[in-house]
């Protein structure tokens, strides 16, 4: 059963776990790379006014949304590297409530986590395709999910990111009706 993503702010398809894992190489690192122009094209249509507003405190902001998506993709340059690299060796996990509370997201600036985001996205994009198939088999340790391959991290980070948009996409419904 597809995960329904709500507040989902594009018109193409968005993808889901269950989407990605079936993929070849050849069409995740399409998509992974495309990631640039999605979050340059949802970003668009958000007033940049709104990028601090969430009617819940329990939800978080398209701020710290996006340093979320800058500390993840910052951890996928290691792992990608790692796994290329050093394949067996471990890599950290990382607690992203904990990171948003005493990194203080919502306090920082948006506009440098999606342009952190956005270089770091293209490195990685640049390297899966630079490293070819013979990198993407190759694993680390991850703490909590055990074994994980360049291959699964690529691919992770596809759905990681709609994930991300559509709750970009909640936040942006939520301060349009609070508006009325």
């Amino acid at each position: 059963m597809k995960t329904v993503l709500t507040g989902w702010p594009l018109k193409e398809k968005y993808f889901t776990q269950e989407d990605v894992e079936p993929m070849g190489r050849a069409r995740r690192v399409t998509l992974f790379a495309a990631g640039v122009k999605r979050v340059e094209k949802v970003l668009r249509k958000f007033p940049r006014k709104m990028w601090t507003f969430t009617a819940d405190p329990k939800n978080w902001t398209i701020t710290q949304v996006l340093w979320h998506l800058a500390d993840q993709e910052a951890n996928l340059y290691l792992r990608l590297r790692i796994a290329a690299v050093e394949p067996g060796n471990p890599v950290t996990a990382y607690d992203q409530n904990l990171w948003d509370k005493r990194l203080l997201y919502g306090k920082a600036d948006p506009g440098q986590a999606k342009d952190l985001w956005l270089l770091l996205r293209k490195a990685n994009s640049d390297l899966a395709k630079r490293l070819g198939p013979s990198a993407w088999n190759k694993a680390v340790v991850h703490p909590e999910y055990g074994k994980r391959s360049f291959g699964y991290f690529v691919g992770m980070n596809i759905w990681h990111l709609d994930h991300h948009l559509a709750q970009m996409g909640r936040r942006h419904a939520e301060w349009k009706n609070r508006e009325k």
